[in-house]
């Protein structure tokens, strides 16, 4: 049974405007229930921003914009068929992936074989972009580069001051099991760690279900790791972050480096248990990037939030990016549309200005965050940090 249908649409220009002409439809899901309906809710606001916007400044190509969200449920074969029902009868014009690289990994052949470019703000997957050539990204690192910059910190610090014992947890995803084993030799947390000498002593996965955590934790403080990785989505980080207060785990360095989870609304909840944990996001309400103030200013008065989210900058670039182009290369057909993306052009985008290589990934822009006194405060790199890094973790 395909799940309901949520339309989101922005108010249409008024008589005489784009709203006379066929309206661009784009089509997409996100897992509005289940296990991802957190950060999907955070999607959902940015697809209802993004339109409004564009529809009062007279749409693109002298249409307006209306997005078609599906609520997949956070389920690979739900999402299938929502995406073949997108394209073969409600004719999208233009198609968002779905979030996870789970279930968007399970989408892309049936876009592909609609010759459909694959807007994605929803995932990453290295090996999926470089298998295809329809997907546009809006993530600025890739699987492999999750954990580049707490190592990029580290190579910072007084040589007396570096860990010198890793653990790291995995949950079982394709997503960040990559984050934890790199891809073709290059990047993840061991390849890192084997480069600068660094001793690997616990290395375990978990099951996405899992409600018990413990045993990770002991084994972990029992190896005496002082860089530990939790490599996980958002229920699992939160988990193993509260289950590490529980136990007295401090590591010099906790880096929740699967998932943007420290960005998440929910983080905030977790209270002292959420306290020095480091994050890796692409922008924060203190960069100064195309519509960064704009939007943060719609997510507290419309949500609340106090921060921004990594999923709404990651939502709104891809829009800014697929906008761009529309404008740009002055049509809808997708083999120039991605042509034009991948042609060597700069997009101005809430991740600040990024290039795109042949495979469509765009240019690596990271930052890491702490959250301190309830707060992210970015630590690294130094040019963007508003706040030191403090190590060991309070």
């Amino acid at each position: 049974m395909i799940a309901a249908v949520v339309v989101v649409a922005a108010g249409l220009p008024g008589a005489g405007g784009p709203a006379e002409a066929k309206p661009i439809l784009i089509g997409g899901s996100l897992g509005l229930t289940g296990p991802f309906s957190g950060p999907s809710a955070v999607y959902k606001a940015i697809y209802e921003y993004w339109p409004d916007r564009v529809n009062r400044e007279g749409g693109l190509l002298g249409r307006p914009v209306r997005l078609l969200i599906y609520d997949d449920e956070g389920k690979p074969a739900v999402a299938q068929a929502l995406y073949q029902r997108l394209l073969k009868e409600d004719n999208v014009d233009l198609i968002l992936a779905p979030y996870t690289t789970l279930v968007g990994g399970a989408v892309i052949p049936i876009v592909e074989s609609a010759q459909k470019v694959l807007w994605n703000c929803g995932f990453v997957g290295i090996e999926l972009f470089k298998k295809s050539r329809w997907i546009v990204g809006a993530y600025t690192y890739q699987e492999p580069d999750y954990p580049r910059g707490v190592f990029e910190l580290v190579d910072s610090l007084p040589p007396d001051q570096r860990p010198r014992r890793i653990g790291v947890v995995t949950e079982q995803n394709p997503f960040t099991l990559v984050v934890k084993n790199g891809y073709q030799g290059y990047g993840g947390v061991l390849n890192f760690a084997r480069q600068r000498g660094i001793p690997v002593v616990l290395n375990e996965e978990y099951a996405p279900t899992v409600s018990d955590v413990s045993g990770l934790i002991q084994r972990a403080k029992a190896a005496g790791v002082d860089l530990f990785f939790a490599l996980s989505l958002p229920n699992p980080a939160a988990l193993l972050a509260r289950t590490a207060r529980e136990q007295g785990f401090k590591p010099a360095i906790y880096c929740a480096c699967g998932s943007q989870v420290t960005t998440l609304p929910y983080w905030r909840d977790l209270g002292p248990a959420g306290e020095g944990i480091i994050g890796t996001t692409m922008a924060t309400q203190a960069d100064k990037f195309k519509e960064i103030e704009v939007l943060h200013t719609f997510l507290q008065t419309r949500l609340g939030y106090r921060e921004i989210p990594a999923y709404a900058t990651v939502a709104l670039t891809i829009l800014q990016v697929l906008e761009q182009a529309v404008k740009g290369a002055g049509t809808l057909d997708q083999a120039r549309l991605r042509a034009y993306v991948v042609g060597g052009r700069k997009f101005a985008t809430a991740h600040g200005l990024i290039a795109y290589d042949k495979d469509g990934i765009p240019s690596y822009n990271q930052v890491l965050v702490q959250f301190l006194g309830g707060r992210n405060q970015v630590i690294w790199p130094t040019a963007r940090a508003t706040a030191k890094p403090v190590i060991p973790m309070p």
